[in-house]
């Protein structure tokens, strides 16, 4: 059974992004296979700075909803900025460290695994729909199910998210962990690719739960295709993520239009489905010391290595 979410793919251009009067034409169908998409193309003479991201969504989905902002910081800090994909194969956290991706937006562990090893930094984390730098993680099954509890779990199949998502992974071990569930006592668990899938993993009866993101299962609780079967406490977002080689005045720039990105209010720029996205909101200055808690869990269970 399809996941019946309003996530359409079709890539129309009444339903893009619209800059001023006419859309975009960012032409995702060719740029995907080469892993890029960029704005049409004018001879690139300055320095053009890669972000890549966290798959949360599909892939064409991320992009439409990221593109408005990598057009926006365009605007705010004249730098050139070009959305990259990261292959099935690949590695966010490699490409990052190689230099291959100047910005990322991306949640927690994959900055901590950046971290470990780097000097790279959180510009900002995203804004909740309370204006906080804060989100949860949720763990679902099917309207019908019958488990009720995190303990219910023993003996049953789940699904997570990629393998360093911090809603999808981390965050769930942390909760089976404190309810007494471990891996083990599953009776199969696998990872997704992202949050969409695991959502059609659950919806479908592929199998009998699994974590998301609080912004997408409350969508679909809302839907009635999901029941929640617990909620983590608060952790701090996702964010924006410089590379620790990007130049200190360009990470600058970027980081004082993220501060300034209010997402009702961009001057004729519209965003597509922004309110998808961990920040509704925004964005917001973090420490690194905000991560600690995550960090001791992450290493814990041996998902700081990149």
């Amino acid at each position: 059974m399809g996941l019946v979410l309003g996530l359409s793919i079709v890539l129309a251009s009444s339903a893009c992004l619209n800059i001023g009067k006419e859309p975009a034409n960012v032409s995702l169908e060719n740029n995907l296979i080469r892993g890029e998409v960029r704005w049409p193309a004018t001879a690139e003479t300055e320095p053009v700075y890669i972000f890549g991201f966290d798959r949360r969504l599909e892939p064409k989905e991320d992009v439409r909803i990221y593109s408005g902002l990598l057009q926006y910081l365009e605007n705010e800090t004249g730098y050139k900025f070009r959305l990259h994909v990261t292959p099935k194969a690949g590695s966010l956290v490699h490409e990052i460290l190689a230099e291959q991706v100047d910005f990322a937006i991306a949640g927690t562990l994959t900055y901590l695994q950046v971290r470990e090893v780097s000097a790279a930094t959180m510009l900002v984390c995203g804004l909740n729909s309370n204006g906080e730098g804060s989100y949860r993680s949720l763990i679902v099954s099917r309207p019908e199910s019958d488990l009720r509890s995190l303990r219910d779990l023993a003996g049953h199949t789940f699904a997570f998210g990629a393998n360093n998502s911090t809603q999808g992974y981390l965050i769930p071990r942390i909760m089976m962990s404190q309810a007494g569930i471990e891996l083990g006592d599953l009776q199969s668990h696998e990872f997704t690719r992202s949050h969409f899938e695991t959502s059609n993993a659950v919806i479908s009866g592929r199998v009998d739960a699994g974590a998301l993101q609080d912004t997408l299962g409350k969508t679909l609780v809302e839907q009635g295709l999901v029941r929640i079967i617990a909620q983590s406490d608060l952790f701090p977002s996702s964010g924006i993520i410089a590379g620790a080689h990007v130049p200190a005045e360009v990470a600058d720039a970027v980081q004082q239009a993220l501060l300034a990105f209010n997402p009702k209010h961009l001057n004729g720029l519209e965003l597509y489905h922004w309110e998808r996205t961990e920040m509704p909101n925004g964005f917001g200055l973090v420490v690194d010391s905000a991560y600690d808690d995550l960090r001791h869990w992450a290493r814990a269970y041996g998902l700081l290595q990149p």
